[in-house]
């Protein structure tokens, strides 16, 4: 009786010290988001200065600033040309095949390799580029297959609203990368390969 009033108790607390982290985070507002996208950011310092910035301005200010960038004067169309180049005879080359080897893919990093317990965050970047093996084989019945990874660590930017503030925190993810490829049977079994993964 006494270890199931213990139990309890225990679950109690737990249970209300994850509701208070919970309330603690808030939604990430649409307008922090919108200036997110619209920012050229190129580390995590750049992040860390708008975030600053962001929690530093008057809300007005923000709002004048957002209705300059909608209204503005740049609209994006004067860069594109009018001026359409004449036609040309059509060529028919030869198919070269996309042989089996590794190429740069982008990576879109998953939510919960940054943190799997909490929903409102923003990760950046969202995602890097990797290398992967990719590309067809001779046959249908062969696929593009990676003999050979590497493991690298890149830190990232985790963005929560705490308190009516943006908050960042870095977080290490690991990232893989395939390094030689070979064509393999589809039937051929993992275990007869040797992934040297360093």
């Amino acid at each position: 009786m006494r270890g199931a009033l213990c139990c309890l108790l225990a679950c109690c607390l737990c249970l209300t010290h994850t509701s208070t982290a919970a309330a603690e985070a808030e939604s990430i507002p649409r307008e922090l988001i919108e200036r997110l996208s619209s920012s050229e950011i190129r580390s995590i310092s750049d992040l860390q200065r708008l975030l600053e910035s962001h929690s530093l301005e008057n809300e007005a200010v923000q709002k004048t600033k957002w209705r300059y960038h909608k209204e503005g004067l740049y609209d994006g169309t004067s860069l594109k040309s009018s001026y359409t180049h004449p036609r040309r005879k059509r060529s028919i080359e030869e198919a070269v095949p996309a042989v089996c080897k590794t190429r740069t893919v982008v990576y879109e990093i998953p939510r919960s390799q940054v943190d799997s317990t909490a929903a409102n965050f923003l990760i950046w970047p969202p995602c890097v580029e990797v290398t992967r093996c990719s590309g067809c084989c001779n046959t249908n019945n062969m696929r593009c297959h990676p003999i050979k990874k590497t493991r690298r660590t890149v830190k990232v930017a985790k963005v929560e609203y705490v308190r009516r503030r943006p908050k960042l925190r870095e977080v290490q993810v690991q990232l893989e990368d395939h390094q030689e490829c070979v064509c393999v049977s589809k039937h051929h079994t993992e275990s007869h390969l040797h992934s040297d993964i360093r």
